[in-house]
């Protein structure tokens, strides 16, 4: 089936490494043109390097923070400027924390609180913000929010996490509302995928942790998530999509 890309422009943030990476990769290899971005200059930049010539040629990179909305503000507005039009924006940046699956809910430090929204919910809000302006997606464009199957329940030490991804989920489903036809908003939510950060949090917790018994591979995500940024899910908007191989259920 073909996704029909090849006149799209496509924004993929946190895009050096895990499901974002493997996201623009397909975006690339379905004809896009990619603007990556990702907190991380330098695994950005090794990203890039890693990609075909050719491909490099239909990319417009650069790091960005998405809790500096000046920041987040900058990169998509170069992007449009260098490509000409903005089609779709897929933002997968997010974290877990320092602590999640080591603390209960009062053994969380506000430190620890204000590390995980100022990301996971005021980041997500300002690429929202920012990505659903009027003037800045083309007419019919695609956001797609990368959550977390924790998006729809608790998670075992990590209330904290769960709370900053019920929250981003509820501003998808707040924005698709607001902005009526003129663009898409959809969430997408991961269950337990093997990628850089995955196995960090792994390393972390307490070995008697109950580990995931089903994960997943980025590319599962990507697929999903480029579906959802194409012409082949037009009636998809304001949707909250598991791909957690039945872990949610």
């Amino acid at each position: 089936m073909s996704l029909t890309f090849s006149e799209k422009v496509i924004i993929v943030i946190g895009a050096a490494s895990g499901m974002g990476l493997a996201t623009a990769k397909t975006l690339l290899d379905e004809g896009a043109k990619v603007g990556m971005s990702d907190v991380n200059s330098a695994a950005l930049e090794n990203a890039v390097k890693g990609l075909g010539s050719e491909q490099q040629e239909r990319v417009f990179s650069r790091a960005s923070d998405v809790t500096n909305r000046a920041s987040i503000r900058s990169f998509l507005r170069q992007t449009k400027s260098h490509f000409g039009k903005v089609d779709g924006v897929a933002n997968f940046a997010g974290c877990g924390g320092h602590e999640l699956g080591t603390q209960s809910v009062w053994e969380t430090s506000d430190a620890e609180f204000d590390f995980i929204t100022n990301l996971n919910i005021k980041g997500a809000f300002h690429v929202l913000a920012e990505a659903l302006m009027p003037d800045f997606l083309s007419h019919g464009g695609s956001f797609v929010h990368v959550g977390s199957m924790f998006s729809l329940q608790g998670f075992l030490k990590g209330a904290v996490f769960a709370a900053s991804k019920h929250a981003s989920l509820g501003m998808v489903r707040s924005a698709a509302k607001e902005v009526g036809d003129r663009a898409r908003v959809n969430c997408v939510l991961p269950g337990a995928i093997d990628t850089p950060m995955h196995q960090a949090n792994l390393a972390r917790v307490p070995k008697d942790f109950p580990a995931p018994t089903l994960v997943g591979k980025a590319q599962e995500v990507a697929d999903v998530t480029v579906f959802m940024l194409s012409d082949k899910s037009t009636f998809v908007n304001g949707a909250a999509w598991s791909v957690d191989g039945g872990a949610g259920l």
